[in-house]
């Protein structure tokens, strides 16, 4: 009786081997036939994200870079053409207001709607990254996060920083500019982002806002910072209105934000140094 036992014990225990040999068996046949192919574990990125931005760059259009360390501009290039203008969205604040008010941009008696900016045309820098805008569509209030994820542009240029930048440090304009960079970036992430410096003020300009020449050089050295951090593109665009850093007289409003002339300028210079995408 205790052979026919042992028997039947030594016949399970090679049963039960035979059925995990021949389950590692079919498990090899099955990674053998289902691998990835040709597809990589890169930089922390998983395979399907790494899959979701090779079909975006399929689609034709250039993804808009990441930051690397280094400062993008742009170089100068052939004129783009009333047409290319006609394509930009801007964010902007008090100091480009004229592109919606002085009607820059209106085409064939119809006004724009690719300007951006808050109910009344101040956006303060210390409320850049929260504020909202007025979505020219229809008229509702929104982030500009937001209104980039609705129409995906091609470029947005952003202009911002003259309106409270006296009364904000250096470690906060950069962090609130930088935050307001990634919510655009996250939103659509296809857009080409262009940042431009402040316009600075007239040699006469009075206020009690602390506007000067030397702090909005300043300024502008922080927008730079945030640039490189975030792959925006830095645009010395209001150079074509300044003189040394000074805005000049010609082209100012009120000392601080641009006329039609001026207006017509950065336009120009935008113009000829575009974004070729």
């Amino acid at each position: 009786m205790k052979n026919r036992l042992t028997a039947i014990k030594n016949i399970a225990w090679a049963l039960a081997i035979v059925l995990c040999l021949l389950a590692v068996f079919v498990g090899l046949l099955f990674a053998a036939f289902t691998r990835h192919k040709g597809e990589q574990f890169r930089g922390g990125v998983p395979l399907g994200a790494q899959k979701e931005i090779a079909e975006t760059s399929d689609s034709g259009a250039r993804p808009a870079p990441l930051g690397d360390g280094t400062l993008m501009t742009l170089p100068e290039t052939k004129d783009a053409g009333e047409s290319y203008v006609d394509s930009l969205y801007f964010l902007c604040d008090s100091t480009l207001i004229g592109l919606r008010d002085f009607g820059i941009l209106t085409r064939d008696g119809v006004p724009t709607t690719h300007v951006w900016t808050t109910p009344t045309g101040v956006l303060a820098v210390a409320d850049m990254a929260e504020s909202k805008i007025v979505y020219p569509n229809d008229g509702s209030i929104i982030s500009a996060a937001n209104a980039a994820m609705i129409v995906q542009p091609s470029v947005l240029v952003v202009s911002l920083g003259n309106d409270g930048v006296a009364n904000i440090d250096q470690f906060d304009f950069i962090e609130k500019y930088e935050k307001l960079l990634v919510s655009l970036r996250s939103a659509s992430p296809q857009t080409w982002i262009v940042c431009l410096p402040l316009t600075s003020v007239t040699i006469d300009y009075v206020s009690n806002d602390g506007l000067t020449p030397a702090r909005c050089a300043e300024a502008n050295s922080w927008i730079q910072t945030a640039c490189v951090d975030t792959g925006a593109i830095y645009c010395d665009a209001l150079s074509a209105v300044q003189k040394d850093g000074v805005l000049l007289q010609e082209y100012a409003y009120d000392g601080r934000s641009l006329n039609p002339v001026g207006l017509d300028k950065v336009l120009m210079y935008l113009r000829t140094h575009a974004v070729e995408n």
